[in-house]
């Protein structure tokens, strides 16, 4: 099987989210046909609402930092496929990737024959397959593993990890995962394990509740970032901060963060703290400090500077909306010009509440998704806003558009969806390198 065949097998399985099959027997049979891959190494297993793909990659790169040889798997991507699988910091090869899903697919098509699954394996029940066979093939010390969607029942949670970080619980995924943030939060809390460390960085007080009753039932240590850590911003360097962090075993002071925003202080702290749960995997000052300086993790409040100075972040449901607004109200005196789509099973109506009030011009566009929202449907929910809307047929006319009526010392920020970030990344990256 070459790259290009394992593209069209994965399109064929569906939408990554509309498709999905929550449950775990599936990967179950696949790990014990390959041998159980995901019990060769370590796990730092990472779940949440918000924040979860920057705390693995923090967490992944002071673990590198250290000298550990290190997987990381997240989702979803933003250009390539290869981004979801990386091994020292580098996505997997086109080639090695079509090895592992080679192997994956062959069992797999052993295993539908003789009716040990009862349907194919999902777009992303195939890929973790794949992340867990790749990590045990390269001999990885630890791999940094992000929960695809919810916890308890999806592919990832087949692992036992040495430690397991929740970041937080906010209202997504309703139809999938609970209505409530209790209900939501327990799906979150289904990654705790029997004695394995928690580190909990849930805000609200329905959610702890839940965290702390699971961490109790299966006797598994609990840490909760606001009450046994401290976080202090030190130093504000434009939309990247100073922190310092204290942590029941030692204090970090003056770490400058490479990801930009104040919440990044947070995410930095789980992070860190996850990290020190690995006892088996130390780490020094100097490896934590040279992790966190250099974290990549494109398209969150990652800026370019192009026809106008541009904003990409990755905002896709209401409280992701609510840290950019608060990243937003601190470029004081900046005229934003909002490129906006979004899927159309996420809180439009509050993402729009929270935004378009900071806009001078909205560009709202169909994100490349199954499940995108129709511009005019997000315009007829915000009907206040209308004077200042325009609507476009695509993502990159929708850019245009807002380069176009931007002014010099303005500001263009696309947001809404990921999947609209990854559509138009590359193109700001192609014209920038000219």
């Amino acid at each position: 099987m070459n790259y290009r065949k394992i593209l069209n097998l994965l399109s064929g399985r569906g939408n990554e989210v509309r498709g999905i099959h929550l449950g775990l027997y599936r990967i179950a049979a696949m790990m014990q046909a390959l041998d159980n891959p995901h019990t060769k190494y370590a796990i730092l297993h990472i779940a949440g609402t918000n924040g979860k793909g920057s705390v693995a990659a923090t967490a992944e790169a002071i673990l590198r930092a250290a000298g550990w040889k290190t997987g990381l798997y997240t989702s979803p991507h933003l250009e390539k496929l290869e981004e979801r699988i990386r091994l020292s910091g580098r996505n997997i090869s086109a080639k090695k990737l079509a090895t592992v899903a080679s192997r994956v697919c062959e069992t797999e098509e052993e295993l539908y024959s003789r009716n040990k699954l009862d349907m194919r394996l999902t777009y992303f029940e195939f890929l973790t397959a794949c992340a867990f066979l790749y990590f045990t093939m390269e001999k990885v010390d630890v791999a940094v593993i992000e929960v695809g969607l919810g916890g308890r029942l999806d592919a990832t949670n087949i692992v036992t990890p040495q430690a397991c970080i929740i970041t937080g619980v906010a209202l997504d995924h309703q139809d999938l995962l609970g209505s409530t943030l209790g209900e939501i939060a327990a799906e979150k809390a289904g990654i705790i394990k029997p004695g394995v460390p928690v580190i909990s960085g849930c805000r609200a007080l329905e959610a702890k509740r839940v965290v702390r009753a699971q961490a109790r039932r299966v006797a598994a240590p609990l840490m909760e970032i606001d009450r046994d850590c401290r976080i202090r911003v030190v130093g504000e360097h434009g939309p990247n901060v100073t922190i310092d962090v204290r942590t029941p075993g030692n204090l970090y002071r003056h770490l400058p963060l490479a990801l930009a925003g104040l919440h990044q202080a947070r995410n930095t702290a789980l992070a860190v703290a996850g990290v020190e749960a690995l006892e088996a995997f130390p780490v020094s000052d100097a490896d934590v400090r040279r992790g966190i300086a250099h974290t990549h993790w494109p398209g969150r409040l990652d800026e370019y500077f192009l026809h106008r100075r541009t904003l990409f972040e990755g905002a896709h449901n209401a409280e992701g909306a609510r840290a950019l607004r608060s990243h937003l109200l601190r470029c004081e005196g900046c005229e934003i010009h909002l490129v906006f789509g979004a899927l159309r099973d996420k809180d439009i109506q509050k993402m729009g509440a929270c935004l378009f009030p900071l806009a001078r011009r909205i560009h709202l566009t169909p994100v490349a998704n199954q499940r995108t929202a129709d511009p005019a449907a997000i315009a007829a929910k915000h009907p206040r806003y209308r004077a200042r809307m325009r609507t476009h047929s695509d993502a990159r006319k929708a850019l245009q558009a807002a380069w176009d009526e931007c002014p010099r010392n303005g500001l263009v920020v696309v947001t809404g969806s990921l999947y609209l970030v990854g559509e138009l990344l590359p193109l700001v990256r192609e014209q920038a390198s000219r």
